[in-house]
């Protein structure tokens, strides 16, 4: 993986005019997939390459909603930030119901500002805690369609070194993945599956130049029946897809 690829990619909201994540910060509110969302201090601002996860969780939430479109479809957004993967899910497709949960205080009360604003406060519920723990004792698990997130995989080292300039406005949790980026990453793998239903999908976003990681720890995982990768424009693999 380049670092000055990652930084380019991690610092960069839009390519298109002042859309630096202070900019955004100082406006107040960011579109993500054509919906309009406030944003705040302390959150990740959502990128443009987290469209890539939205636009896959859209179409495989829309899939399912074609076949059985009584049926209700759960999902559950975890390290919500701004809770934008949940509130595009909701409004996209009206038989879902979501479950958006982080860690952070900042986190959980934008999430809830922007349900409230797009008023989908009885269909995204917003939650607490460190990964699922925050849904400890809802009846939740092998209920969910999709398991979603954007997860931290900048590594320790690498953020401290060359990307240090992503903190003057953003957290840290929203970036660092840990030593080698994958901290987070091996505990999805490994407590997403109890919450999917036979079927379902766990979708998140990973690096440049991590695929073969990835690829790497959901074989030694043994719990998904299958992969595959989504790539960005450019045909680098930027989310992974992994079915139960």
């Amino acid at each position: 993986m380049k670092d000055d690829q990652m930084g380019e990619s991690a610092s960069s909201a839009n390519s298109a005019g002042d859309q630096t994540p202070a900019a955004l910060l100082a406006a107040g509110h960011h579109s993500f997939l054509g919906v309009d969302l406030l944003v705040g201090e302390d959150v990740l601002v959502p990128r443009e390459e987290t469209e890539i996860l939205g636009r896959e969780v859209l179409a495989l939430l829309r899939a399912r909603s074609a076949e059985a479109p009584e049926r209700e479809l759960r999902m559950i957004d975890m390290g919500c930030g701004a809770g934008n993967l949940a509130c595009i899910a909701a409004l996209g497709v009206p038989s879902v119901r979501a479950w958006a949960a982080d860690i952070s205080d900042a986190c959980v009360r934008l999430t809830r500002a922007n349900v409230a604003r797009l008023g989908l406060e009885d269909r995204v519920m917003v939650a607490q805690g460190d990964l699922f723990a925050a849904l400890a004792g809802e009846g939740l698990e092998g209920t969910m369609d999709l398991v979603v997130m954007n997860p931290p995989y900048i590594p320790s080292h690498v953020l401290e070194a060359t990307l240090a300039g992503l903190l003057e406005h953003e957290p840290r949790a929203a970036f660092d993945g840990g030593p080698y980026g994958i901290t987070i990453f091996t505990r999805l793998l490994q407590e997403a599956p109890a919450f999917l239903k036979p079927g379902g999908h766990l979708l998140f976003e990973f690096g440049l130049g991590q695929a073969k990681m990835v690829q790497a720890l959901a074989e030694r995982n043994r719990r998904h029946s299958t992969i595959r990768f989504v790539a960005d424009a450019q045909g680098q693999p930027r989310v992974a897809v992994l079915g139960l």
